[in-house]
């Protein structure tokens, strides 16, 4: 993404926090969205890796030796964060190139690992304009759909206007919370006519579960050359828009047979000299929700709330899979009546062995790090 594109959508998906956040929620969620804002940033990082040097003498030989010797008797150290075993993205690796925040990917390689993704691959044009709906996965809390959009050589890509996905059977909008989209791994002379696409939408569970679905699009163009005047995107004159694409199509049945599940590890922690606990854990395929609430409700006030959750804390879920321990990162937060509830991405498809939550709170300079179990297979 360009430079004006990155803005653009962290200024919408910073205003579409703001409006999910409750108003005792205070400072929290520019804290937030500074956090993610960080994250996102990371995208494009990839892990090197470093060869071990060789040729060790006789005396690394010994050391080798009497290593191997101790080591099974001291106690055994929890493992750092690892990245998940690779997986092959296939026709979908353009999107991880292009599209998805270091957040997402956790989730998506899951589905892809469990063949938890259904390709749709269906295009619609008009007037020099084509978007194409290529995949999508969804479980009771959450649909995530990738997109293609393109146009012809009289018009360049300025952004996505509008993404929707509206249930055929109610005939009602799904509620839409991010898209993100763009194309900075694109080949430069097809750059600015290819743009890729992420949206989510929330889903309600206690409705029943839409089957038939359609995927509205519009595109929003300059003529060429226009991308990179320093005024593109404020003169609406200059704008042009495609007309609205719709694509149809039937979601997979399988996404219907994984129902959340609930724990409640009561897990407690300080913030801001307030007891509070971790009540509620709800696992699903694409999202994992905890609960953050204060232990005494006697203190479950709207001033003790907001003091307690403006207190900036970081916090990530770590899932043991198989030995290794991923690191699945918050997505967003927002206030609710017990106190406050926090969305990471999820690897449940994989079936972890355990999860922890790591917390730190406190200035850098003096933070504390908990790391509490909130979920263990089989208990």
């Amino acid at each position: 993404m360009n430079s004006k594109r990155e803005e653009e959508v962290l200024l919408s998906d910073a205003a579409q926090m703001q409006r999910e956040l409750e108003k005792d929620a205070g400072t929290t969620s520019i804290r937030l969205s500074v956090q993610l804002g960080i994250e996102r940033g990371q995208r494009g990082d990839r892990q090197r890796f470093w060869n071990k040097s060789r040729s060790l003498g006789f005396a690394a030989a010994i050391i080798v030796a009497a290593l191997l010797f101790i080591i099974p008797f001291l106690p055994r150290a929890s493992q750092p964060a690892a990245p998940a075993p690779k997986v092959n993205w296939g026709a979908l690796q353009v999107f991880k190139d292009n599209v998805l925040y270091e957040m997402d990917v956790p989730t998506f390689e899951s589905a892809i690992r469990n063949n938890y993704i259904q390709l749709v691959n269906q295009t619609v044009e008009s007037g020099g304009y084509s978007i194409t709906l290529n995949a999508i996965t969804a479980d009771e809390n959450k649909i995530m759909y990738l997109y293609t959009a393109t146009t012809d050589d009289k018009q360049e890509i300025y952004s996505i206007n509008s993404a929707k996905m509206k249930d055929s059977a109610t005939n009602r909008y799904l509620n839409a919370t991010s898209q993100v989209g763009g194309n900075v791994e694109v080949p430069e002379q097809q750059r600015n006519h290819v743009y890729y696409g992420r949206g989510v939408v929330e889903l309600d569970r206690t409705q029943p579960f839409p089957q038939q679905l359609e995927a509205e699009f519009r595109i929003a163009s300059v003529n060429p050359g226009k991308m990179d005047a320093p005024r593109t995107g404020t003169i609406m004159s200059e704008m042009h828009y495609s007309p609205v694409l719709k694509i149809g199509f039937t979601l997979d049945p399988k996404f219907m047979a994984y129902k959340t599940q609930i724990v409640q590890p009561n897990r407690s922690f300080t913030l801001s000299g307030h007891e509070v606990v971790i009540s509620k854990v709800e696992l699903s395929p694409l999202v994992i929700k905890a609960t953050i609430a204060l232990k005494n409700p006697s203190e479950n006030s709207r001033q003790i709330r907001s003091a307690i959750f403006e207190e900036f804390f970081s916090k990530e879920i770590l899932a043991e899979v198989h030995d290794k321990t991923i690191s699945l990162s918050t997505i967003s937060g927002g206030g609710s009546e017990e106190g406050y509830d926090y969305l990471f991405a999820s690897n449940w498809l994989d079936h972890p062995e355990s999860l922890i939550m790591a917390i730190k709170t406190g200035a850098k300079n003096n933070q504390t790090e908990l790391k509490l179990d909130i979920y263990k297979r089989g208990k």
